[in-house]
């Protein structure tokens, strides 16, 4: 019996693994300048902080975005430079 007819499955999983190889290099030759926008919930992981939190102090924080009535994201980039200043006591 030939390898095809065991696995009915393998052209479906040869492009799932493409895709996949084609997303991971994406992401290796990012240079960082795309914007991320966080929700609360993977915000606060970032930070170890809760996502109350940051919803609390949203309209102090310089990496809030605020996309609608009820929308709020934080920018991955912003996180990542408001953490370069701050300084641990």
């Amino acid at each position: 019996m030939s390898e095809k007819a065991r696995n009915p499955f393998e052209p479906f999983f040869e492009e799932v693994r493409q895709i996949v190889r084609d997303e991971i290099q994406r992401s290796v030759h990012d240079n960082g300048t795309e914007e991320r926008l966080l929700t609360a919930e993977e915000a606060s992981q970032l930070l170890s902080i809760s996502p109350d939190w940051l919803y609390r102090h949203a309209r102090k924080l310089p990496f809030a975005r605020k996309l609608g009535p009820k929308i709020l994201r934080f920018s991955y980039q912003g996180i990542i430079k408001w953490l370069a200043t701050r300084t641990l006591h």
